[in-house]
């Protein structure tokens, strides 16, 4: 005998000499005895104690040990002889070598506390790390009960306890098991934030990487939550480890302080200078002119920020905001904040209104935070995060020798743990110095850089830091996510919020004292609206042209800049033309390669627009200028012509491209936009940028960007005539994946079909084939799209491939099928390509292409004499999908695989994939629609119906596209309506499917659901007409292989029941009864007729034939209860007490009329009126 191995964490399994029996055990019942037997397998287990297993949630039944009886006797039969002993008490046969995951995780725990004790830290970090696996899969998901949740609540301990271990056996070894260790300490953390060993777990293994203030950080933050949430303090043997941190702490400081008085004058010297700023300097950094200009008007702001800052320096993480139009002066509070403040670390980063850097802010800011950060390695500032934020810190690579970053995952996961390494980054540093992240022109900020801004208030945000955020609230783009993302803020952190607005009159007279006559604060006033930014550019031009009355002056501010401009030395304005054009910050070195003007002269030219208040020069950084207003740069630009401005932007990506020569990767996304901007001319060198810079946002998670960056890259492409359609269709199908990835469907279906266009006429059959493929990702739920125009792209591009096997054939010739079978109704010539694809795949080892060629003709499996091959088929798609480590492919397979138990009434099973599927959605924006359309169903089928048209009216109004709503509304109308006895009102729509599907192979059980809803409708005379005319033989020449018979057998038991039709019940008796045991789907994501044998009664019934519907209906009473199938159990205890009351109560007349009672109380509270009408008749 082998050894039986038990699998009861993650999806239960049971494999018995080598056979698998985890689909055998029955229904939920099964389960449940199977895995109590399972949890308590030494010892023998009462009955009594099986019974409360089972009811006891529903309280304890009358005769309960008597109605154990039938679950137990499926229990034995499924598991085979001998394998279920005793009969009072019983147990499993399992013999002394079995494994069961449960106990291997117990068993693995325990050695791996030995292993710690001697010493063994591999071994214990590699015991641990197995148990972690088995218990994170959960028990039992998708069964319920009491006593479930009691194991549960000792596996969370014993997950713990391996998490606790991996983190204390890594801190033990090397770099990798160090990093994972900090993982596995926070996730024990976040489980159990009160748990001293998890914390203590965390402070020890941040001590082994050399982290100590991090390690003291964490041990401050644990005695504080403990002081406020539960009045106690630290254990003692806590307080010792936070002893031993001190003394290593001060140790450390010692070092550094007598390093600091022996280091050289040159080794001072060269400290980079930001690091030596005083805050003077880095208020200066900000804004250059302060201590020029005094700052007027915004002193009581500026008083209101800094009981802001002193929050912050106290440990608070506070959020600030400053709006106002732009010149208002809010980037010089920011400074003059700044300048003010030697008790905090300031971080300032800028947005652009043309981002080409995803993240480039904040990779910025916490590049400028190590620097500050003295000589500090930088393994001990990122922790355990370097190879996540090596994503927006490359330099991490090589200074820490990580490997490079991998493809991203699912979007949403990999975003969240980069956000919160970001987050965790600062808090490292904020336990050394509080910290000020000043956030310019916010209103220009791309999505990352907000989406990175909002994890501020995720679940564990950094203390120490005033967030102090810049931005025009009266600029912001009509797609911004500013808004949004600040009422998130404001939600959840203290926030002040402060309008910068414009000076008065006296506010002006005070700015320009000593430099014109205070007579004309009013004029300037009146001219500028109290803008300060235009108030010092007028002063400007009056000082410059000696006109005395502001009146004269250029009423429009762009033409006052243009004035002020053109004042400057000849050349200088063309200069600055095009040093706008290289953007608001600009380098010397860039400008210099653009111009034929020799470096004295340009550097001339610059100090004089400096000395006009047009350029500020960078005090620390030679030959680094900016604009001193975002305005000043715009009006510059503007001033070019289309050519003129195309050929600069050549000059200034060639120049680009000769200072990366060496290192090409760098500074990707300035190379792109600049010849994106440089006309068709430099289309070749626009496409080569513009895709590296998109391959590398979406290695940075930045999918939005890369579509972006993909845009500029098309439109270059289309621009170069004549047009290389091979190319383009490249281009297309990558940023179709990209949109596809970024949770936009239906704009990645459009650029799908676009592709497919494209490589068409590209000639290229592979790529066509590609394209062709991808216009049908997803299947029915990803977006709408012109079926007539995808069905000839494939046709062709199946034409164009040689006639030989490959991957690309069968994956194509598959998806054909497919959209034929349920597009056009071509039934046959579906199932010769889906035949044809099935053996092609079978010859060649293609996983990825398998996967589609099993998804692609699925529509096979579900022809009535093949539901074998239905539940091995979505078991090889997961098996596929799991190899590859694709989310995607995962989430498809369990749409498939649950509707495959659904099918087989194995709904435990079904709702945790349905589960696992729903929770792998909030990370998969691709899949969100199919996971809610999956869960509306389950509530339709459990009798939540007001829950299930509630997401159905948020699906609709969230724009669902139209396959999915169609299959939606299969469901409302015949899982709800059709009971309900109210499918007339949708009559309209039912007379368009019918007449749409005339000549298709399901045509005839769209005609039956017409029927129905005019019978309904109480058109009885014309539906019997229309039945003697063609009725329920309709399906006969067709019914092995329709795959709607089982749909047409559940509406026409209904029609049949409205009409009392006797012989039209008989013929779909005869149809049904191959099928007993089964359940009835009528759409790709769940949604079911009930059980075959609820409709097997009711038509027996109908029949006369009482013996036969109740034997039916008792089968049908066991599958709905294991399904929780609440509408259906309630026919089917009406359909069954009608049939025990024409039997003369063979068990009695107390359990028909518990049956019908408990039927009818049910049916009345879901107003199910045609179930009623047919089951009660007084």
């Amino acid at each position: 005998m082998r050894n039986p191995r038990i699998t009861l964490c993650g999806r239960l399994n049971v494999n018995w000499d080598g056979e698998d029996l985890g689909e055998s055990l029955p229904g939920r019942q099964g389960r449940l005895l199977f895995a109590y037997l399972a949890l308590n397998r030494h010892r023998p287990v009462r009955r009594d104690e099986l019974v409360e297993a089972l009811w006891a949630e529903e309280g304890l039944p009358s005769g309960g040990e008597a109605l154990l009886a039938p679950p137990l006797s499926r229990l034995r039969k499924a598991l085979g002889p001998g394998r279920l002993e005793g009969r009072s008490e019983l147990e499993l046969a399992l013999g002394d070598d079995a494994w069961v995951d449960w106990e291997a995780a117990q068993a693995g725990i325990e050695e791996a506390r030995l292993d710690e004790s001697a010493g063994r830290h591999r071994e214990a970090y590699e015991l641990a790390g197995e148990a972690e696996k088995i218990l994170s899969g959960g028990l039992l998901p998708g069964l319920e009960a009491g006593w479930i949740d009691e194991y549960r609540n000792e596996l969370d301990d014993l997950r713990l306890q391996a998490l606790e271990l991996i983190a204390r056996s890594g801190s033990q070894l090397g770099e990798a098991e160090r990093a994972r260790g900090e993982r596995s300490a926070r996730m024990a953390v976040e489980a159990a934030p009160f748990r001293e060993s998890a914390r203590t777990a965390l402070i020890e293994v941040m001590e082994a990487q050399g982290n100590v203030a991090e390690a003291l950080r964490a041990y401050d933050e644990f005695r504080v939550l403990l002081r406020d949430e539960l009045g106690t303090f630290p254990a003692p043997e806590l307080n010792a480890v936070h002893e031993r941190l001190l003394n290593a702490h001060e140790g450390v400081a010692a070092e550094k302080d007598t390093g600091s008085q022996t280091a050289s004058p040159e080794a001072a010297a060269a400290v980079p200078a930001e690091r030596q700023a005083t805050p003077e300097q880095i208020g200066r950094l900000i804004d250059p002119r302060i201590g020029e200009i005094g700052l007027v008007g915004r002193e009581e702001i500026l008083a209101q920020l800094n009981h802001e800052l002193d929050l912050a320096v106290a440990g608070d993480l506070r959020i600030a905001l400053l709006a106002g139009d732009g010149g208002m002066g809010k980037t010089r509070i920011a400074a003059e904040l700044a300048a003010g403040r030697d008790d905090v670390t300031v971080l300032y980063g800028r947005s652009e209104p043309d981002e080409i850097r995803p993240f480039r802010i904040w990779s910025g800011l916490l590049r400028s935070a190590m620097r500050q950060a003295g000589d500090i390695p930088p393994a001990e500032i990122v922790g355990g995060d370097g190879p996540t934020l090596a994503r927006i810190l490359p330099e991490l690579v090589r200074s820490m020798e990580l490997p490079a970053p991998g493809p991203a995952g699912d979007l949403e996961s990999e975003r969240r743990a980069l956000f919160g390494a970001v987050m965790r980054m600062i808090g490292r540093l904020t336990a050394r110095q509080p910290m000020l992240i000043v956030l310019d022109d916010l209103h220009w900020a791309d999505r990352s850089t907000l989406m990175l801004l909002a994890s501020l208030a995720g679940d564990n945000p950094p203390g120490g830091v005033l967030a102090l955020g810049i931005y025009r609230d009266t600029e912001l783009p009509e797609d911004s996510l500013l808004p949004e993302t600040l009422t998130n803020l404001q939600r959840r952190l203290p926030t002040l919020k402060l309008e910068v607005e414009a000076l008065g009159s006296e506010d002006v007279g005070q700015l320009i004292g000593g430099r014109l006559d205070a007579a004309l604060a009013g004029s300037l006033h009146d001219q500028t609206g109290g803008n300060p930014f235009l108030i010092e550019q007028l002063v400007r031009h009056l000082e410059e042209t000696g006109i005395g009355d502001p009146g004269n002056a250029p009423a429009e501010v762009r033409q006052i800049i243009s004035q002020r401009v053109n004042h400057l030395p000849d050349g200088g304005p063309d200069l600055l033309r095009r040093a706008a054009l290289i953007g608001r910050d600009f380098d010397l070195s860039i400008l210099l390669e653009t111009t034929i003007w020799d470096e004295d002269s340009v550097i001339d030219l610059l100090d004089a627009a400096v000395a006009a208040g047009l350029l500020d020069e960078s005090p620390t950084v030679p030959g680094r200028y900016s604009f001193v207003h975002a305005l000043l740069r715009s009006t510059l630009e503007e001033e070019l012509g289309l050519t003129r401005r195309a050929m600069i932007h050549r000059d200034i990506g060639e120049a680009i491209e000769r200072q990366t020569a060496s290192r090409p990767e760098k500074r990707v996304g300035e190379k792109a936009w600049h010849f994106t901007q440089a006309g068709p001319a430099e289309a070749d060198r626009a496409v080569h940028w513009a895709t590296q810079a998109a391959e590398q946002a979406e290695a940075r998670l930045a999918y939005d960007e890369a579509v972006d960056f993909f845009d500029g890259a098309i439109a270059a492409a289309r621009a170069d005539e004549p047009v290389d359609q091979g190319r383009l269709a490249r281009l297309l199908l990558s940023q179709a994946k990209a949109k596809w990835k970024n949770g936009a469907l239906q704009a990645a279906g459009d650029t799908f079909l676009e592709a497919a266009k494209a490589a068409r006429e590209s000639g290229l059959p592979e790529l066509a084939a590609q394209a062709a493929i991808g216009s049908r990702w997803g299947g029915w739920d990803a977006f709408d799209a012109d079926l007539a125009e995808q069905l000839s792209l494939m046709r062709q591009a199946l034409g164009s491939l040689p006639p030989v096997d490959s991957p690309l054939r069968a994956e194509l010739m598959a998806m054909l099928g497919h959209t034929l079978y349920y597009g056009s109704g071509q039934a046959d010539e579906a199932r010769q390509l889906a035949a044809e694809a099935i053996e092609m795949i079978s010859r060649i080892d293609a996983p990825e292409a398998e996967f589609g060629v099993i998804q692609g003709t699925a529509f096979l499996r579900w022809q009535p004499l093949n539901r074998d091959q239905r539940l091995p088929a979505s078991e090889r798609m997961l098996e596929i999908a799991e190899r590859l480590d694709d989310h995607e492919l995962i989430g498809q397979a369990l749409v498939s695989r649950q509707l495959s138990l659904l099918n087989l009434g194995r709904g435990a099973e079904a709702e945790a994939d349905r589960s696992r599927h729903y929770a792998m959605s909030e990370t998969l924006p691709q899949i969100r629609v199919i996971s809610k359309a999956m869960r509306a169903c389950s509530w339709f089928m459990t009798g939540d119906w007001q829950d299930g048209e509630d997401l159905f009216s948020e699906l609709e109004a969230e724009g669902m596209p139209r396959g999915a709503a169609l299959l939606l509304e299969d469901a409302l109308r015949f899982m709800v309506r059709a009971q309900q006895g109210a499918l007339a009102e949708h009559l309209g729509r039912l007379e368009l499917f019918e007449a749409g599907a005339k000549g298709w192979e399901m045509w005839p059980t769209w005609r039956l659901g017409l029927l129905l809803a005019k019978a309904q409708a109480g058109q009885l005379d014309e539906v019997r007409e229309l039945i003697a005319e063609k009725g329920y033989e309709s399906l006969d020449e067709t019914r092995d292989i329709n795959a709607t018979l089982l749909p047409f057998c559940a509406v026409g038991n209904m029609l049949a029941g409205e009409l009392e039709d006797r012989d039209g019940a008989a013929k779909l008796v005869d149809l049904l009864t191959p099928f007993s045991g089964e359940w009835i789907m009528i759409a790709r994501i769940g949604s079911t007729l009930g059980p075959v044998d609820m409709h097997l009664g009711e038509l027996h019934l109908l029949c006369g034939e009482h013996r036969e519907a109740a034997t039916a209906l008792e089968r049908s009473l066991v599958a709905c209860e294991a399904m929780d199938a609440v509408p259906y159990l309630a026919r089917t205890k009406l359909a069954l007490a009608s049939a025990f009351g024409e039997m003369g109560d063979p068990d009695g007349q107390e359990r028909r009329m518990e049956l019908r009672n408990e039927g009818e109380q049910v049916a009345k509270r879901l107003d199910m009126q045609a179930i009623l009408r047919r089951h009660i008749r007084s």
